[in-house]
């Protein structure tokens, strides 16, 4: 009976293991997105998306939080005089139906 219950408890670690890594793959798609949206507006090169991607990545995995880096880019794009709500970087994150 023991071994039964820890194996579910066993289960339940890893289904949960699971979903916060699935969560974070999503985060950083999303922040991936954010930065090819926000690079797009300067008009600048694939080479500085991916720059600024990783730069964004490494904020929210260095323990920035989510909307901390979105604020970021809205505030390096009010910089460059191009104005953009958080909301619409969020709207940026969610991917397109297919």
């Amino acid at each position: 009976m023991l071994r039964s219950f820890e194996d579910r408890e066993r289960a339940a670690e890893l289904i949960y293991i699971h979903g916060e890594e699935m969560r974070f793959a999503s985060q950083i798609a999303g922040i991936r997105a954010v930065a090819t949206f926000a690079v797009r507006l300067l008009g600048l090169d694939g080479k500085t998306a991916e720059d600024y991607a990783q730069a964004l990545i490494a904020s929210r995995i260095e323990g920035l939080k989510l909307d901390a880096v979105l604020e970021r880019v809205r505030a390096d794009l009010a910089a460059n005089g191009i104005e953009v709500s958080v909301a619409e970087l969020q709207a940026e994150m969610v991917p397109s139906p297919a």
